[in-house]
């Protein structure tokens, strides 16, 4: 009886150690904007080393995918309707980019593959490599909040199929008072610092 617990342990000391990734508060985050008792903060994940601290060996951005973390603080008297929400990367003189859901991201970094000519002169299986982008951290870390009440933040990634410019900008609008159902106003952030 004692030999499974001890065999847990390690997974458990793994899942709560020093590399598991913590939420900064909205208002710590690089790039922030507040309107109308709403602050919105975003930071984008664009190396190897900030990656790393979420999403273990996974690094999205090898696959031109960019994690954008994503922070709401509610500071409304009434609860905000999150859903749904368009978020858009904007790139100066080139053009809008749409965030793709959590379950398209392991098709954003698809190569193409060799086409089949026929039969191989042997049945010999081949091994398919697994798409590093169907780690479960993908869509974990994913913001998918519904709603936010008052007071209250919600964190998460959003991912982009584009690689990461300081002159882009994050634009966010579909948030919503969920008493009332009347928009808020449309939140636009710059990247660069």
């Amino acid at each position: 009886m004692l030999l499974p617990s001890i065999t847990a342990l390690p997974s458990l000391l793994w899942a709560v150690g020093e590399g598991t990734f913590k939420y900064p508060p909205v208002d710590q985050m690089k790039n922030t904007v507040s309107l109308d008792g709403v602050t919105i903060g975003v930071e984008a994940f664009s190396n190897a080393e900030l990656t790393s601290k979420v999403f273990g060996k996974v690094d999205p951005n090898r696959y031109e995918v960019l994690p954008v973390l994503l922070g709401i603080k509610n500071g409304r008297k009434t609860a905000l309707r999150t859903a749904p929400l368009e978020l858009q990367y904007i790139v100066p003189g080139l053009g809008k980019v749409e965030a793709l859901r959590p379950d398209e991201v392991i098709y954003a970094g698809e190569a193409p593959s060799r086409p089949n000519l026929g039969p191989r002169p042997l049945p010999i299986p081949t091994r398919r490599k697994k798409n590093p982008l169907s780690a479960p951290e993908i869509e974990s870390k994913a913001f998918v909040a519904k709603m936010i009440a008052p007071g209250d933040e919600a964190h998460g990634f959003v991912y982009f199929n584009v690689r990461h410019r300081t002159s882009a900008k994050f634009y966010l609008s579909g948030l919503a008072d969920s008493s009332t159902g009347q928009e808020l106003f449309y939140y636009e952030l710059p990247f660069e610092n």
